[in-house]
C-alpha cells in the first residue's frame, strides 16, 4: 500500500490531502477514525457514483475509465473514493494508476496553490481532473470505431467485425450508465451548494457541466455505434443481394441448355434431327447462341 500525504500550507487554514493506494480494511478504518468519520462498509464492486452528506463531512465516489479495457470483453473501471472534512480530504482506490494520475494533479496544485481555498475546492478540482481522464478512453474508443468503419466500408464481412461492434456497444452502454450516475451526483453537489453563492458553488457547477459534456460524448458514441451497426448490416445485405443476383444470372444463362437437354432426353422414337450427323453440333450451337443473346440482353438492361 502506498500513501501520498500533502499539506497545502499556503492556505489559511492549511488543507491536507491524503491518498491511499489499495489500502487494507484495517488501514482504512484507522484513517477514517482519525478523522472522526464513520462510514458503512464500502466494497469495490459498486458501478454507480455516490454522494452522501454527513454533519461534518461528505463522501463521494467517482470512477476512472481505463482505455486498456477496450481490449477485453469487460470495461475496466476504477472506483475512487473521497471523504472530505473541513480541513482534510482522504481519497483511496484499488487501482495503482489513480495514484500516478493524482501525483500529477498534486504537482499542479503545489505550483498554483491559489486554485484551492478550502477542502471543498480541493475535492472538486481533483474530481474534475479524474473526470478528464475519461478523454483518453473516448479517444481510444473513437480509433476503434474508425477502424471498424474502415473494415465495413471495404466489404469486410468477417464475423469478428460483427462481434467487435456488439462488444463496443455493450461497453459504451455501460459507460453511459456510469456517467449517468456521475451526472446525478454532480447535480446533487451543485444543488447542495447552490444556496450559498461562493466559490464552492462555482466549482460544483463547473464539475456538473464537465460531467454533462462527458455524458453527451457517450451518447454521441452510442449513436455512432448504432450507425456503424446499420452500415454493417446494410453492407452484408448488399453483398447477399449481389451473390443472389450473380447466381440468378448464371442460372438464366444455363436454363436454355437445361430445357433443350430435357426435351431431347425424352423417350420418343422420332426426335427431330436425331438422324442428322450434325444434329449434336446444331443443338450445342443453339444453346451457345441463346446464352449469348441472353447475356447481351442482361448487359443492355444493365442487370450486370
Amino acid at each position: 500500500m502506498g500513501i501520498q500525504d500533502t499539506t497545502f500550507k499556503d492556505i489559511t487554514p492549511p488543507i491536507r490531502w491524503i491518498h491511499m493506494d489499495s489500502p487494507s480494511h484495517q488501514e482504512l478504518d484507522i484513517r477514517l477514525k482519525a478523522l472522526n468519520v464513520l462510514l458503512p462498509p464500502i466494497g469495490e464492486g459498486h458501478t454507480r457514483a455516490a454522494f452522501d452528506r454527513y454533519p461534518h463531512f461528505f463522501y463521494l465516489r467517482l470512477f476512472k475509465l481505463n482505455p486498456t479495457g477496450l481490449e477485453t470483453d469487460e470495461l475496466e473501471i476504477a472506483a475512487v473514493h473521497f471523504v472530505v472534512t473541513p480541513h482534510v480530504m482522504l481519497s483511496w482506490s484499488s487501482d495503482s494508476t489513480v495514484a500516478q494520475d493524482f501525483a500529477e494533479t498534486r504537482k499542479k496544485l503545489l505550483l498554483h496553490p491559489a486554485l484551492i481555498q478550502s477542502s471543498n475546492h480541493l475535492a472538486f478540482y481533483v474530481a474534475d481532473d479524474l473526470l478528464e481522464m475519461a478523454f483518453p478512453f473516448f479517444d481510444y474508443f473513437n480509433d476503434k470505431v474508425a477502424h471498424i468503419e474502415h473494415e465495413t466500408l471495404h466489404d469486410n464481412h468477417d464475423t469478428q467485425i460483427k462481434e467487435e461492434i456488439f462488444r463496443l456497444k455493450r461497453i459504451i452502454m455501460r459507460v453511459r450508465r456510469i456517467l449517468g450516475s456521475e451526472r446525478d451526483v454532480a447535480y446533487q453537489l451543485a444543488r447542495y451548494w447552490s444556496g450559498e453563492p461562493s466559490m464552492d458553488t462555482i466549482y460544483a457547477f463547473e464539475l456538473y457541466d464537465h460531467v454533462i459534456r462527458l455524458s453527451d460524448s457517450a451518447d454521441t458514441y452510442r449513436e455512432m455505434m448504432d450507425t456503424v451497426l446499420d452500415i454493417y448490416l446494410s453492407s452484408v445485405s448488399n453483398r447477399l443481394n449481389e451473390i443472389v443476383k450473380t447466381l440468378t444470372i448464371v442460372t438464366a444463362l444455363f436454363m436454355p441448355a437445361s430445357v433443350i437437354a430435357a426435351l431431347y432426353g425424352m423417350n420418343f422414337d422420332h426426335i427431330p434431327g436425331a438422324d442428322n450427323p450434325w444434329g449434336f453440333h446444331l443443338v450445342i450451337g443453339s444453346v451457345v447462341l441463346i446464352s449469348i443473346i441472353l447475356l447481351w440482353i442482361f448487359k443492355r438492361r444493365k442487370w450486370i
